[in-house]
């Protein structure tokens, strides 16, 4: 099973080759790995200007909050329905991101969490690593 494994991650180790320059832009984030910046690959591709801003990004892969609010009062603030596979990823590099030492996602993830619970912290991270991927895309630089 574990040489199954290993060919299967050569192969798609392979096909990724074209796309290798945001799949490192992507890398140097707290919270990304390999296998994260592959999904972010096959999920968003590698043109950024499918998405003007980072804005855009984060509400077609429904991970900005919802404003729901009538004469004064706030109602739900449930997230908007996206992209699945790219919300889970999202939040699953969330909430590695918000174990790692001495970062700005820890720090964030730890401060929301204290006011606004666990689980809206993590969509919060998530979105903010969205909107960090599409900058880091988009001014093709490395943080």
């Amino acid at each position: 099973m574990e040489e199954k494994i290993n060919k299967l991650e050569q192969r798609i180790q392979e096909c990724m080759r074209p796309y290798q320059h945001a799949i490192t832009l992507w890398t140097s984030m707290p919270g990304i790995r390999e296998v994260t910046a592959w999904s972010l690959v096959v999920e968003i591709g590698t043109n950024p200007e499918q998405f003007p801003q980072g804005s855009h990004l984060t509400s077609w892969a429904g991970m900005c909050p919802g404003n729901n609010e009538s004469a004064g009062k706030r109602k739900s603030g449930k997230t908007r329905k996206g992209n699945r596979w790219l919300r889970r990823t999202l939040n699953q590099a969330a909430c590695a991101a918000a174990r790692t030492k001495n970062t700005y996602f820890a720090a964030r993830f730890h401060r929301l969490a204290a006011k606004r619970g666990s689980k809206r912290a993590i969509v919060a991270i998530g979105h903010k690593i969205l909107v960090l991927a599409h900058y880091l895309l988009q001014h093709n630089c490395v943080s």
